[in-house]
């Protein structure tokens, strides 16, 4: 029967506690003691004998209790593994279609952004303003400049954060901002 991570980590502290104990007797000044005073060798040696049978029981026991704490503590994390799994899933979905909406967007962003420039040269303006000029010999005022700074100010925005968002949209950015897909919780400690 799998114990939880904690029963058996609970069981490796006493099993260590006892281990520290049995190691903490002298049985050789016992024996010692019990030749000169004329005491009971064999229920020394006994004990003894008992202790290191306690002793390896004990190893074995520490040993296959750490062999399965990785998989107990697998076993009591899975419920959190799977609600992170689900979460994931969600995630993703939710993420393809907002990247399916912000390319669009940007589909959208360049198409307005060329009719933008096609329609702010003003040049053949400027040329005909200035024939004109010449041919009535009058000072016109000069065709205006068609920028856009409202414009300018968004697009300068957009262009600061164009960098970290490519980041985010490769394999190795999405590493570094968390996606889940590069994430082996199997290894996980």
């Amino acid at each position: 029967m799998m114990r939880t991570p904690e029963e058996i980590e609970q069981r490796l502290a006493e099993i260590e506690a006892e281990r520290e104990e049995i190691a903490g007797q002298d049985f050789n000044a016992e024996m010692r003691q019990a030749t000169i005073n004329g005491g009971d060798l064999e229920a020394i040696e006994a004990r003894q004998a008992d202790a290191e049978r306690r002793e390896k029981r004990l190893t074995i026991e520490a040993e296959a209790l750490a062999d399965i704490l990785p998989d107990a503590r697998r076993e009591a994390a899975q419920p959190q593994i799977d609600a992170i799994r689900q979460q994931e899933h969600e995630r993703q979905e939710k993420t393809r279609k907002a990247a399916e909406k912000a390319r669009k967007a940007a589909a959208a962003l360049t198409a307005a952004m060329e009719e933008f420039t096609g329609t702010c040269n003003a040049e053949d303006l400027r040329v005909q303003m200035g024939q004109l000029a010449r041919e009535i010999d009058a000072n016109l005022e000069p065709v205006r400049d068609m920028s856009h700074r409202d414009l300018a100010s968004a697009l300068e925005g957009v262009r600061a954060q164009l960098g970290p968002w490519i980041a985010v949209a490769t394999p190795r950015g999405g590493m570094r901002h968390g996606d889940p897909a590069t994430t082996d919780l199997g290894t996980a400690p």
